[in-house]
């Protein structure tokens, strides 16, 4: 059926040639696994330089085993058990896997009939984890690709359900002036998903937080009557489990409460941290999750699959079929009335989505729910590990006490009478040299104009070595910046 193709399309598309590529691409990165350990955990290259060195693999007839190397290469390494960075987990080789089926079929979950295992496998995944977090027998949703996605699609079902007259989905804002109301810590696509509504600066409540970064519950109430009075028109509460920076967790219960008394949508943004109940010490964390009308929750930041997935949650499976009115005949019925749930376009913001569910399903296949709950136990202990041992050293303090896997804490110099400025500086600086080192990653943030280092355990694989590894680091530079410091002549 070849023969009449032209010699590059026959050789692109011969299975002989994926079969060598794939086995040898396979060996490359088990290879790159087994060593991964010995391997710093961030490569820092000079952008231009890289620029110019992927530029003549565009010549042509550059070997994929040359490409996937300079690739490997030169990305953060999250298998790494230095990686100590941002939210972004290793994922089990066999959901990595589930991409390059997906790669293959190219099958969308728009409509069943391009993508039927990709529905009935999104459908099971929701299912159970609905029951792994508590969520009650109504409860329903899908997968979409991010955080920021699910938010906004979850502000346009909670526009949906809580408008106050008329239908913004036809009408657009008229003359209401809609808000929500947020823990000022929490993720900035809360701020964007609002903007991108029209809702304008007055859509965003920000709540104040606690000393422990978690929202004020005292002072959401006085904020609903406020911007009542006001003329505005609150919508939703949402809820952080935890926050982006320290991953602390708002008082879900309590949220709960309020949003009921005032009829408002309870969202919660659990993108990082709605697996804690998982780990059954954490359970007291999710204390109120299930009264949630909606919930974000990402596999790829605590559940050990690639990017992007993440799964929205609604307390009412039928709240998911409110959000999105237009039509498009070509695809779908929207006014069948039935539930459908198997032509995912109807629910989702992706027309073309891909076999995501996938991922998570091959791991519960494979594995079943203990890997997930194995995981989660581990680098939530991981993290009290972490914050066990920077209490132990003098020149070294927490932001707050760790609920999870997420450690916030800087370099003070025992007995000096430091600056807050200079504090900042003294560990950016530190943060600088950590970095050009490549040998363990680790961030920095921002808490109440205060620079604080910042870990984020999830590799399993980390161990005690490294945190101590890591930290004798954070202090020897600390400790020889803050000695240069005081031995300049002024």
């Amino acid at each position: 059926m070849m023969d009449d193709l032209s010699p590059d399309l026959q050789r692109a598309y011969a299975p002989q040639t994926f079969r060598e590529m794939g086995h040898a691409l396979v060996d490359q990165l088990a290879d790159y696994l087994d060593g991964v350990d010995t391997t710093p955990a961030n490569v820092v290259p000079a952008p231009e330089d890289l620029l110019e060195e992927f530029r003549g693999f565009l010549s042509g007839g550059t070997p994929p085993k040359t490409v996937f190397r300079r690739v490997i290469d030169n990305c953060v390494h999250v298998h790494s058990p230095n990686y100590l960075g941002h939210q972004v987990n290793p994922p089990v080789p066999a959901a990595a896997l589930a991409d390059l089926v997906n790669g293959i079929l190219n099958g969308s979950t728009a409509i069943f009939e391009m993508g039927a295992p990709g529905a009935v496998m999104e459908r099971l995944v929701v299912e159970k984890f609905s029951e792994l977090l508590g969520l009650p027998e109504s409860a329903g949703g899908f997968l979409t690709h991010g955080g920021t996605l699910a938010n906004l699609t979850a502000l346009l079902a909670a526009r949906a359900a809580r408008w106050p007259d008329g239908d913004p989905w036809k009408n657009g804002n008229s003359n209401v002036r809609p808000c929500v109301l947020v823990n000022e810590q929490a993720h900035y696509c809360i701020d964007r998903a609002v903007r991108i509504m029209g809702w304008g600066d007055e859509g965003i409540i920000s709540i104040p937080c606690d000393d422990a970064f978690r929202i004020r519950t005292d002072e959401i109430v006085p904020a609903i009557r406020t911007a009542i009075a006001a003329g505005k028109t609150p919508i939703a509460l949402i809820g952080s489990a935890g926050t982006t920076s320290t991953g602390s967790f708002d008082d879900l219960a309590t949220l709960a409460v309020i949003a009921k008394e005032f009829s408002l949508w309870y969202h919660i943004d659990g993108a990082h941290g709605a697996p804690a109940g998982l780990d059954p010490s954490k359970e007291n964390l999710v204390t109120g999750m299930k009264e949630a009308d909606s919930i974000a929750m990402d596999f790829h930041k605590m559940l050990m699959t690639p990017g992007l997935t993440t799964a929205l949650f609604f307390r009412q499976n039928q709240e998911a079929y409110r959000t999105f009115h237009q039509r498009a005949d070509y695809l779908l019925s929207f006014e069948t009335g039935s539930e459908d749930w198997y032509n995912m376009g109807r629910r989702t913001f992706e027309c073309t989505k891909s076999m995501i569910s996938l991922r998570v399903f091959i791991l519960l296949s494979t594995y079943g729910e203990r890997l997930f709950r194995d995981y989660v136990i581990r680098v939530n202990e991981l993290g009290q590990k972490l914050a066990e041992l920077i209490r132990e050293k003098p020149n070294l303090e927490l932001a707050t006490p760790p609920d999870l896997n997420i450690v916030c804490f800087r370099h003070r110099p025992a007995g000096a009478n430091t600056s807050q400025e200079a504090l900042n500086h003294l560990n950016s600086m530190i943060r600088a040299r950590m970095l050009a080192e490549s040998q363990y990653y680790i961030v920095q943030t921002t808490l109440h104009n205060q620079v604080y280092l910042r870990c984020t355990l999830t590799n399993p694989m980390t161990g005690e070595a490294e945190l101590e590894g890591m930290l004798e680091k954070v202090v020897r530079h600390g400790n020889e910046l803050q000695e240069f410091k005081m031995n300049l002549p002024w």
